[in-house]
């Protein structure tokens, strides 16, 4: 676990979490891995250019995160969803087995900010495409580093409860549906974090992330969900898995 995070206290459950690039492990290797190259196979020139784009993250990123705390149930008599402040979500079997032994929910969002995809955006259309493909896995796994800060904070506070985590969940993944992002995000302060949805679900700043975790004395959090999933057209399967392999891989270095 990492180290407990400063809090600002936004009233009602919610806390806002500071969290900065030191807090992130977000590394040439990692990148490396992303797009698809064995270590130490990539060429040199490809290198360079993800060694440049690292440079230029801690002054292209700002990271807001935060989460609200809720009491959560399992609905009577169906399985496909779990009861969160008094409001169903709809997350379908998977999800809702995996939150089902617990007592509180954790609802939280997490950004970058949106200079990383204006920068990808400008270099993909009038720069070097390459470079372009570069910055936006880059930011991606930034994004994902503070996510994986935010929970780590969120499993210290809860733990101070007596309560133990899950995985976190979001909507779009595991046949929870993205129209499902409006119910979560009603739970919290509009505007939170800086993040907003459009009409079609989708989030402004795109870097962001946004879900739940389940909190209580018997739930668990596993190495990584898909474990538990049968679902193999899933390209957030894939993703997760490799996310996981990198970590395998850096521990026993």
């Amino acid at each position: 676990m990492r180290r407990i995070l400063s809090t600002i206290d936004c009233g009602n459950d919610t806390f806002e979490v500071r969290i900065t690039v030191g807090d992130l492990t977000v590394t040439k290797q990692e990148i490396e891995r992303s797009l698809g190259y064995p270590e130490k196979r990539i060429p040199s020139h490809f290198g360079g250019m993800i060694e440049d784009v690292l440079t230029e993250l801690p002054r292209r990123i700002a990271i807001r995160a935060g989460y609200r705390i809720l009491d959560a149930e399992k609905p009577s008599g169906r399985n496909d969803g779990i009861v969160v402040g008094g409001t169903f979500l709809r997350t379908q079997q998977i999800v809702a087995g995996q939150l089902r032994k617990s007592v509180q929910t954790v609802v939280f969002v997490c950004t970058i900010g949106p200079e990383m995809e204006t920068w990808s955006r400008r270099m993909l259309q009038d720069g070097d495409p390459v470079v372009g493909h570069i910055i936006d896995t880059v930011a991606s796994e930034a994004v994902e580093n503070a996510a994986d800060a935010l929970h780590d904070h969120i499993g210290e506070r809860m733990l101070e409860s007596g309560f133990r985590i899950t995985n976190r969940y979001s909507p779009g993944y595991c046949d929870w549906s993205v129209s499902e992002q409006h119910r979560l995000f009603s739970f919290l302060p509009q505007g939170f974090c800086g993040i907003t949805l459009t009409e079609s679900a989708l989030m402004v700043p795109i870097k962001s992330i946004s879900g739940i975790i389940g909190a209580g004395t018997t739930v668990k959090r596993v190495e990584y969900f898909c474990d538990t999933c049968g679902k193999k057209d899933c390209t957030y399967r894939a993703y997760r898995l490799a996310r996981s392999q990198r970590s395998q891989a850096n521990r026993t270095k």
